[in-house]
């Protein structure tokens, strides 16, 4: 049996977040390798849940919400690339951009999970949360990935 996708969604959050505080430190001798790990876990995240949650949720007429998570997808994708066009060993770059893509998944987790995840539990029940939570493992092994060079 599969997994409630509002379960599945935070502890993916917690997750990223926790690679991204680890990504913040200075004089990381694997930052490229570790960066890969976190784009692995982000990157497929976020197209699961473009592809399979949001539009749920726009279903069910919560297209403010979806419209606003879409924005901050969009902000977080483009910090990321940013940081793929630094060299790993460019430590000034890294410490001057990672704060804000941390702070820009801090603010999306937070309005997600107090905001996006009351409103589709409310109108969700439970054997679609969990039929989602299965759409969204199998959306996310479709993503595809660039890693850092």
């Amino acid at each position: 049996m599969g997994q409630n996708i509002l379960d599945l969604l935070r502890r993916e959050h917690a997750k990223v977040l926790s690679q991204l505080d680890e990504l913040q430190r200075r004089g990381i001798s694997d930052r490229a390798e570790k960066f890969n790990q976190m784009k692995n876990n982000l990157l497929p995240h976020m197209a699961g849940e473009e592809r399979v949650f949001y539009p749920r949720l726009d279903e069910r007429g919560l297209h403010d919400l979806v419209a606003a998570s879409r924005e901050e997808h969009a902000a977080v994708r483009a910090l990321v690339g940013r940081l793929n066009g630094l060299s790993p060993a460019d430590e000034e770059g890294w410490v001057r951009v990672m704060p804000d893509l941390r702070e820009a998944m801090r603010s999306h987790v937070d309005r997600e999970e107090k905001v996006v995840f009351p409103a589709a539990r409310q109108e969700m029940d439970d054997a679609l949360l969990l039929h989602v939570g299965d759409r969204f493992e199998e959306a996310k092994g479709k993503a595809h990935l660039r890693p850092l060079r």
